[in-house]
């Protein structure tokens, strides 16, 4: 075979098809996220989206504390004024404000992988292909950024190719790490200044790596160049005001190489120059109206800030969060991907990281040593700006903010995996460098590829997927034919498992047939109930987990649903409980279900009984709760679960000292609180006694009220510090605080 032939040829020699067709994948890829995305799901997008059409409806920027409904009016204009002319001609026949319908159980248990209730709002037809109206004017701007994005997976690779000329494979795969990014295509799929903003940073990377590579003399031309990326960059986003330290130490180089210092001020005087007539409109504006320049101190008083003197423990534990949220954590953080994603991701950035400071030390190229300390430059200053931004802002925590330096990232990341490469098989004579190269940037790209491909079809589309349906005619579990006020009639039932300990997980599937269309949304609620009339648990919901609401049935609609109940770590066992089962309107009032002969069966379906089996233990109803350090709850015991109005609750509760436990720290200034609340979360009992001074049994009584009200009450635990009155933190195993108090489980008030 010849040497310039074969499956690698078109990655080892300098032609533009590869970017070309990774561009084009790259932009087919955003735009799938685009669409499979439902409208104003990503990260702030409503308030991007309300920017843009009030400079298309207004012809003016908005002013931030005077805006009839919140909007990013605090971000430079240059994202919102390209959108608005894109999009001005569109009439959306919705006024600015005009809020979606939200969804009032969005971002349920939202740590966790999977599609329950992920969609903040509920969407429906309007929303569907062709678009129309607002639909439409969202879907451009959309495109608009996925365009944006395609400019830095384009920069990526001519900075690369500025760097390596006679390895062109290297330039292709940074551009592949970039281009099959899952956050960075979510957000070019999406409305926001973040794309843009990577774009700015891509340019001033790729004017300053040209200028070092080059190696040619200052000019009044590479000043003025240099400003007009800068004053575009601070009109994307303020957070580029810091990529000034990359330009200027690309400036100083070749100034100090040349030793051409009045050069170097004339460059600089030109850059600042430039950037001014750019961008210092925006600065003078908000000196006018906000007193100084950033505007960052009205963002703080209309948004809330944190104490940076008291923040910085909370921002390094933020850090891991900031690191999904680079690479595949989507709408407001409540859609991840699973943590081994993370982790894979985090072991192959600590190689190229290590690689890259192998490859740095060896190679001999001055000029190229100095582009690649430009971009562990550019990487370290967006690092900082980061950790800043997350010392003084509760949303700092999020990778976007670090697209600025993603070039950077991607370029060093791939030349630290062929420099391993390199050092590995570099005497492999079959392997040559183009060759080795190529395998590299193949095998990148193909990973990159289908990490994109399977976070978008196997997390971020079943997120907002309808439940599934199946066809008439097909045997169920369980089969009954219970029907809701004629409107919907429940097929059949399937329950997994029947035998459940606290902690545990009970799933329910549902196999709904729709009679009639219901004339709004009515709600599902589940409850499993025990012999004592207290709840174990519950869990209320739109069906469909949210993506199929009861407004958007039609009749002859069949689906099935699997709903998760999650048995509290404090549920009380053994006990037997009866599953039920309803539907209700959101003014309160619920359905009327009858059974398959049309008899009355109250307005709440028993489905069946579950087992609620205790967790193995020494002690009644096992825990691990650890109080600020100070105190373990190994367990609890209550002396009666129905109690008559009047009597007395007994509580024992199973004490032992955290192994974590300060050596200084003196247990018996404790006090144990514990109290009874009502449904509404009012106080109706409360006793507080001394903390135990070692592990061990402790018994506290409450004496309730003659007048109690029959029903359901809540048996609430914490712990304080008897000097500063202040409730202990309960701190989980990984170190994060969980909260200051325990709900145990209920009891009931009998009459």
């Amino acid at each position: 075979m010849n040497r310039r032939s074969g499956p690698l040829a078109w990655l080892r020699h300098d032609s533009r098809w590869a970017i070309i067709l990774l561009t084009l994948a790259y932009l087919t890829m955003a735009l799938a996220y685009s669409v499979v995305n439902p409208l104003h799901e990503a990260t702030d997008e409503l308030r991007h989206y309300r920017f843009v059409r009030t400079i298309a409806t207004s012809g003016r920027l908005p002013v931030q504390g005077q805006e009839p409904c919140r909007a990013q009016s605090h971000h430079p204009p240059l994202f919102y004024a390209l959108g608005a002319g894109l999009t001005a001609w569109i009439d959306t026949g919705r006024d600015i404000c005009d809020q979606p319908e939200r969804n009032p159980f969005w971002a349920y248990r939202y740590w966790e992988v999977g599609r329950d209730n992920k969609n903040q709002y509920l969407h429906g037809p309007a929303e569907t292909f062709p678009w129309r109206g607002e639909a439409l004017a969202a879907h451009l701007l959309r495109g608009l950024n996925a365009l944006l994005g395609a400019g830095v997976v384009i920069l990526v690779w001519a900075t690369g190719r500025r760097l390596w000329p006679k390895r062109p494979a290297l330039a292709l795969g940074s551009a592949a790490i970039v281009a099959f990014n899952p956050m960075f295509l979510y957000m070019a799929g999406a409305i926001n200044n973040d794309v843009i903003a990577a774009l700015s940073g891509a340019a001033a990377v790729y004017a300053a790596v040209r200028l070092v590579c080059e190696d040619a003399e200052l000019s009044w031309r590479w000043g003025a160049a240099l400003g007009l990326i800068y004053g575009l960059a601070l009109l994307s986003k303020f957070n580029l005001a810091a990529i000034l330290v990359v330009l200027e130490l690309a400036l100083l180089w070749v100034a100090w190489r040349h030793r051409q210092w009045r050069r170097w001020l004339v460059a600089n005087a030109l850059l600042v120059g430039v950037a001014l007539l750019v961008a210092g409109w925006w600065f003078g504006r908000n000196m006018l109206l906000y007193g100084e320049p950033t505007g960052f101190q009205a963002v703080t008083e209309l948004w809330g800030a944190r104490d940076p003197a008291q923040s910085f423990g909370l921002a390094v534990s933020e850090l891991p969060y900031a690191w999904t949220t680079l690479w595949g954590r989507f709408g407001f953080g409540q859609i991840p991907l699973p943590q081994r994603y993370y982790d894979v991701l985090l072991a192959v950035a600590a190689a190229g990281g290590l690689g890259a400071m192998v490859g740095f030390w060896r190679e001999r190229a001055g000029a190229r040593r100095m582009a690649l300390l430009l971009l562990a430059a550019a990487i370290g200053v967006y690092f900082l700006v980061l950790f800043n931004y997350m010392l003084v802002s509760p949303a700092g925590p999020n990778g976007r903010f670090f697209f600025p330096a993603l070039s950077a990232l991607a370029l060093l990341l791939f030349f630290g995996l062929q420099s391993w490469l390199d050092l590995l098989v570099g005497r492999v004579r079959a392997l040559g460098r183009r060759r080795r190269s190529a395998a590299l940037a193949a095998l990148v790209n193909v990973a990159f590829f289908a990490l994109s491909l399977t976070a978008l079809f196997g997390f971020l589309a079943p997120a907002y997927a309808r439940p599934p349906a199946w066809p008439a005619g097909v045997s169920v579990p369980n089969p009954m034919g219970a029907r809701f006020d004629g409107l919907v009639t429940l097929l059949g039932y399937e329950l997994t498992p029947r035998e459940v300990s606290p902690g545990g997980v009970l799933e329910v599937r549902l196999f709904w047939e729709v009679d009639a269309r219901p004339p709004g949304d009515y709600l599902l609620f589940l409850h499993l109930i025990d012999e004592a009339g207290t709840m174990v648990a519950q869990r209320d919901t739109h069906p469909g987990l949210g993506n199929f609401p009861a407004s958007q049935w039609r009749p002859g609609d069949r689906f099935v649903e699997t709903i998760r109940l999650h048995l509290p770590q404090t549920a009380y066992a053994p006990a037997d409980a009866g599953l039920s089962i309803g539907l209700y309107a959101p003014e309160g009032y619920r359905l009327g279900v009858t059974s398959s002969e049309g008899q009355p069966l109250g307005d709440a379906l028993t489905l069946d009984q579950i087992t609620v089996s205790p967790r193995p233990g020494m002690v009644p109803n096992p825990q691990a709760v650890n109080f600020g350090h100070r105190l373990m709850l190994t367990g609890y015991q209550f002396g009666s679960r129905i109690i008559p109005a009047g009597g007395a609750l007994p509580v024992t509760l199973y004490w032992e000292l955290p192994a974590d436990m300060a050596a200084d720290a003196d247990i018996g200034a404790a006090v144990v609180q514990v109290s009874v609340l009502d449904q509404q979360g009012t106080l109706q009992a409360m006793v507080e006694v001394d903390g135990p001074s070692a592990a061990g049994t402790q018994t506290v009584q409450l004496e309730l009220e003659p007048g109690l009200a029959p029903g359901r009450y809540d048996v609430d635990l914490a712990v304080l510090d008897r000097d500063s009155r202040q409730r202990l933190d309960i701190v989980a195993s990984d170190g994060h605080l969980v909260d200051t108090h325990l709900s145990l489980a209920e009891v009931r008030i009998a009459p």
